[in-house]
């Protein structure tokens, strides 16, 4: 299913790539701005251009002309555990939000890890706000991705708050030995 989703975005896989090479020249900045390890900032950047590529670049290689503007908001709603674990369609909109979330957690200080957290949880509202606005690339505005978007912003932010003390607490035995 995910090769399917992937086939439809011809310029996924190029935009990734195009999306290291930010990741790679800001990731020391970004992380002092975070106050945290650079590797937080470069997961973080390259998770912003996994999500402008998955979300915000046209679905093919035209741009739509008969694009109406319109925002679907009946029916959206959190998923079930359940349906996170066997609805295979929602797992690349989980995967593209999850690392942003998971770095936003490892901000080095709790507020700046807050405003993180806060400014990861914006960015799927963010996103259905451009495809509202800008109808011409084909995308619809959809609650439900709002929802698929922020489940897996939490998502990630949950394993980036387990995963934060245990790197330090790793990291501090390994200097003690």
């Amino acid at each position: 299913m995910i090769t399917a989703v992937l086939g439809g975005m011809p310029m996924f896989w190029p935009g990734l790539l195009l999306s290291l090479v930010p990741a790679a020249l800001l990731n020391r900045p970004v992380g002092r701005l975070l106050r945290a390890h650079w590797a937080v900032g470069f997961v973080l950047l390259l998770g912003l251009g996994g999500v402008v590529v998955a979300t915000l670049l046209p679905e093919a290689l035209r741009l739509s002309e008969d694009a109406v503007r319109h925002c679907t908001v009946d029916g959206g709603r959190p998923r079930s555990p359940y349906e996170l674990l066997h609805v295979r369609h929602i797992e690349l909109k989980l995967a593209t939000y999850a690392p942003v979330g998971f770095a936003a957690a490892l901000a080095g200080t709790r507020r700046r890890a807050a405003v993180a957290l806060l400014a990861a949880a914006a960015l799927p509202f963010t996103v259905s706000a451009v495809h509202y606005a800008l109808p011409v690339i084909g995308r619809p505005c959809d609650v439900q991705d709002v929802w698929d978007g922020v489940q897996g912003v939490v998502l990630g932010a949950a394993v980036g708050l387990v995963a934060g003390p245990a790197a330090r607490a790793l990291r501090a035995r390994a200097r003690v030995a």
